[in-house]
This record gives C-alpha cells, structure tokens and sequence, in this order.
C-alpha cells in the first residue's frame, strides 16, 4: 500500500518541508478516530434501544398485553442505529484513505458530501426518535 512508501530518501529539505504535511496527516487521523468514536456510538445506541425491544417482549410474555407495534418499532429503531453505525464507519475509512492520498498528491479539496449525508441522517433520526418519545404513551396505548 502506498502508507509503506511514504517519507523514504527524502533530503533534508523536503524532510523540514513535510513537517506541516505530518501535522495535516495527524489531523486526518483525528478526524478519522471521531468519526469512528461517532460510528460506535451510534452502534451503542442501536444496541441500547434494541435490547429495549427485548425488555418489551418479556414484558408482553408476562403481562399477557399486545406491545407488538412499540416491539417492532423499538427493533426496527436499534436496527437503523447498528446499520447506521455501520456505514458511517465504512465511509470514515474511504474518506480517510481519499484524504489522505489527496494530501500526499497536495490536491486536497475539503469533502463535504459525507458531512451533508451525515447532517440529513442525523436530523431525521433525531426528528423520528423525538416523534417516538413525544408520543410514547400514545403508542403503547395503541398497542394494548
């Protein structure tokens, strides 16, 4: 890969020329580890709200009551958020392996695709979650 090529028989003023350069590939790479922190938490919530959907079938085992609406609602919800995870990380790694060729290339463009993707993802998550917890008692009524 081209990460084992990088920096070799470099005189030394191209050494000194790439200190910048380390500290703008050091910054790709904290970018990359937050997007990953993000990714995994998302994962984590998914996981959260899933296993509440557990929490809701034994309830419904034991209560002889119909949650089955809240149920699938809760599963489906944990699914999004794992699937979510999933793919964000995925795109953490090719937006990092971009950035980082485009820096050793010095044609770097800021990507603001993902970011967008990302923004809208989050919004609408976050607007079906509030719709979901505004309406909570309402849906388990419905439910029963």
């Amino acid at each position: 890969m081209f990460f084992s090529k990088r920096y070799k028989n470099l005189t030394k003023e191209e050494v000194q020329s790439h200190v910048g350069n380390r500290r703008t590939h050091l910054a790709n790479e904290r970018t990359f580890l937050a997007w990953i922190r993000t990714a995994i938490s998302i994962m984590a919530f998914g996981f959260v709200v899933e296993k509440f959907s557990l929490f809701l079938w034994v309830d419904k085992k034991f209560a002889k009551s119909s949650y089955s609406s809240a149920l699938e609602i809760s599963n489906l919800f944990g699914v999004i958020f794992i699937g979510l995870g999933i793919i964000i990380s995925l795109l953490a790694m090719v937006r990092f392996v971009k950035v980082e060729k485009e820096i050793e290339t010095n044609s770097f463009k800021p990507p603001i695709v993902l970011d967008i993707m990302c923004g809208l993802i989050f919004l609408i998550l976050s607007i079906l979650i509030f719709y979901y917890v505004y309406n909570w008692h309402s849906i388990l009524l419905v439910a029963m």
